[in-house]
């Protein structure tokens, strides 16, 4: 059994997307027979680093689409997305021709579309598997022949006869709550300070950092810590902060492996985002025995489990729950955290449902389309209305 693990911003870009990708490359290395396809990085042993157009290069940063201006950021920001993987894809091609795999597991949806409409290339078919990162709804889910989907929420809605779940997991040796830090002290922060900690990309649209900053800015003895990619909002949210919390704010951005340096300078972890696929920077808190604030969203409180779940969209609430909850409160939910994500989440425990799952599948008959009646009535069908089209077109 061969496996293609795919993932076209690994490398590029260093989201809960692309941790997934590697931290499963690693936990299955050495078990399973399997190659890591990447958009960028440095290459090494069963790693393959793919000539991509990466999302933000410099060729495409000056995309002009039919939109209005309201909408424009949001469809180049897609477009460019759309460009990566289809490089991506291509990009790998030959190797995937080559390689006699028998599971071609995709990260994006785009990458899943493309290789599954270029199955009648490979001497063996290949199963396409996709990781439904979005939380992609039945009749949205790209052409593949099976899906991963990472919480029992994501799945009820998910195409039921491809579908199976698996949860994102974690490194509970690398996130635990033994971690020493001298990142209040590297960062300024006073020891006896109340840091809430935020991790993902510096956003508006998503991530609502924002928002996060304007409630705990309510909170006049809390410290705040951002750790994340920029993106286009991100100089205007550091503004925001160094307004509303001059002194009390601290922007960073650390590779993953740092990471529970900067956890473990931290009292509790907000995420202030009304919904997530799965939010692995839930499970990493949890992980390194920090209490979780959340959205409340059937989602979440099925991920987190334990937590303070709260309507991350109404003013007041999250600064509410910040300044409210018990201490007692807040020291339970580090315990029963921490016990959660060792239980369910922990790396090593999910290693050999991957590998029953990729043997099913691997095991599964292939499917290629067949000719028939009513696939040639469709193509015909199909070609009249692009004659009926262009000749619509020529006329006017």
């Amino acid at each position: 059994m061969k496996i293609a693990l795919l993932c076209a911003g690994l490398g590029n870009i260093y989201r809960g997307h692309e941790i997934f990708a590697q931290d499963l490359f690693a936990l299955l290395d050495g078990h399973a027979d399997i190659t890591l396809f990447k958009g960028a990085g440095a290459a090494a042993p069963r790693q393959v680093v793919v000539p991509t157009l990466a999302r933000d290069a410099e060729l495409l940063q000056h995309i002009r689409l039919p939109v209005s201006p309201r909408w424009h950021g949001a469809a180049v920001s897609q477009e460019q997305l759309r460009i990566e993987a289809e490089t991506f894809s291509y990009g790998a091609l030959p190797q995937l021709l080559a390689g006699g795999y028998d599971v071609l597991h995709c990260l994006e949806r785009e990458v899943a579309d493309r290789l599954y409409s270029l199955r009648h290339l490979f001497a063996k078919t290949p199963k396409i598997l996709f990781s439904n990162g979005g939380a992609i709804p039945a009749a949205d889910l790209p052409a593949c022949d099976f899906v991963q989907e990472h919480t029992p929420y994501n799945l009820a809605r998910s195409a039921r006869r491809k579908a199976f779940m698996v949860p994102h997991g974690v490194d509970v040796d690398c996130f635990h709550p033994g971690v020493r830090s001298d990142f209040r002290a590297r960062h300024g922060i006073p020891d006896d300070a109340f840091v809430v900690i935020s991790v993902g990309t510096v956003c508006y649209w998503h991530k609502r950092m924002d928002h996060v900053i304007r409630e705990v800015a309510a909170l006049p003895q809390a410290h705040l810590l951002i750790v994340g990619q920029d993106s286009a909002d991100t100089p205007a949210i550091q503004a925001l902060g160094r307004q509303l919390m001059p002194g009390r704010i601290t922007f960073t951005r650390m590779a993953h492996e740092d990471l529970p340096q900067a956890y473990a300078a931290a009292d509790v972890f907000v995420l202030g985002s009304l919904f997530e696929t799965f939010g692995i920077v839930y499970i990493e808190a949890m992980a390194m025995g920090l209490p979780v604030v959340s959205t409340n969203h059937p989602n979440q409180r099925q991920i987190i489990q334990a937590g303070v779940f709260i309507d991350m969209a109404a003013p007041g609430a999250l600064s509410a729950a910040l300044r409210d909850t018990p201490r007692e409160r807040w020291d339970a939910l580090r315990r029963e955290g921490r016990a959660i994500a060792v239980r369910d989440y922990s790396l090593a425990a999910l290693r050999q449902r991957y590998l029953e799952h990729y043997a099913r599948i691997a095991a599964a008959p292939s499917q290629l389309p067949v000719d028939s009646t009513g696939r040639r009535l469709r193509a015909h069908a199909h070609n009249l209305w692009r004659q009926l089209r262009r000749s619509v077109g020529v006329t006017a």
